[in-house]
Parts: C-alpha cells; sequence; structure tokens
C-alpha cells in the first residue's frame, strides 16, 4: 500500500516525485502520511482521473504494489502507454500471473517489502536497458491483451463451437 511506497520513496533520489491516482476521499490522511514521511514535497496526490492519458505520459513508470488487484487493468493500460511497471507478484494481483519477472515486468515477491519496492523503483531508475526491454515487451504484451485481441480471441472460440454444432 501507500505507507509501504512513502517508505520507499524515502530511499529514493530527492529527485524523483510521486503521483498517487485514485480515490479523493483518502487524500487527507494519505497527506498526513506523506508529511510525516518527510516528503510532502514530493508526493502529489490527483484524485480520481477521468483521462489518465496526461498522467501516464508524465510518468517514467507505473508502481503497483498491491495486496488484492484480481486483473489490474492500470497494469495494462500503463504498459499500452509505453511504461515499464512495478506490480505485486500473483498472489496478489492476477495480471502478474501472465507477466515474467525482468521480461515484461519487474514482480514484486512481496508489496509490503520496502527494501524490494525501492530496489525494484531504483533499477528502473538506473537501468536504461532494463527500462526499454520492458518498455518493448510491455508495448508487446498489452497489444496481445487489447480489447481487440480479447474479442478476436473469443471470436475464435465462438466459431470453434459452432463448426464443432453443425
Amino acid at each position: 500500500g501507500l505507507t509501504t511506497l512513502l517508505a520507499a520513496m524515502a530511499q529514493l533520489p530527492t529527485g524523483c516525485y510521486l503521483a498517487v491516482v485514485g480515490s479523493p476521499k483518502q487524500i487527507p490522511q494519505f497527506q498526513t502520511q506523506a508529511e510525516a514521511a518527510g516528503l510532502a514535497s514530493r508526493v502529489f496526490f490527483l484524485g480520481a482521473q477521468k483521462q489518465m492519458g496526461p498522467v501516464y505520459a508524465a510518468a517514467s513508470f507505473l508502481v503497483h504494489p498491491t495486496l488484492e488487484d484480481t486483473f489490474a487493468m492500470v497494469v495494462l493500460e500503463a504498459m499500452a502507454y509505453g511504461l515499464p511497471v512495478i506490480v505485486s507478484g500473483p498472489t496478489y494481483c492476477g495480471v502478474s500471473s501472465l507477466l515474467t519477472h525482468d521480461v515484461t515486468a519487474l514482480i514484486l515477491e512481496d508489496p509490503r517489502n520496502v527494501p524490494e519496492l525501492a530496489n525494484s523503483m531504483l533499477r528502473l531508475l538506473e537501468d536504461a536497458p532494463l527500462r526499454e526491454r520492458l518498455i518493448a515487451s510491455g508495448l508487446t504484451f498489452a497489444n496481445e491483451h487489447s480489447w481487440k485481441a480479447v474479442g478476436d480471441d473469443y471470436d475464435g472460440i465462438y466459431r470453434a463451437v459452432l463448426r464443432q454444432t453443425r
């Protein structure tokens, strides 16, 4: 959650900033946590966003250290925008079962592990070849899992079933 992310942010260079998107109801509580961690000037709470394109365009990477997300469409969207991603493993996040660590994403064994999260973020900041590899494979993954690709897969299944029933 955010507590882990803030603790990891504290280990990053001071030129790193965090934009948090989500429910505006929790912003006052989150701001208090950021202030307590000494990160108030480096963390921005954007609330819910109708258009995520500008947010993705401004980001260097996506961090999704969730404790429970059945699929995590945000990961797929970020990949489609060319962002490398850090995401919780399959125990916590469904999309991770389709990803490969260090190939399509950086996958966290435990999203509550501050050193693991901070190390993953530092790797993306410092390792350009890794970033480029994750961007390229992420774009391919997102394309393979687009609504059109999924629709085409279901269409193929329906047609195969129809052929068998004739």
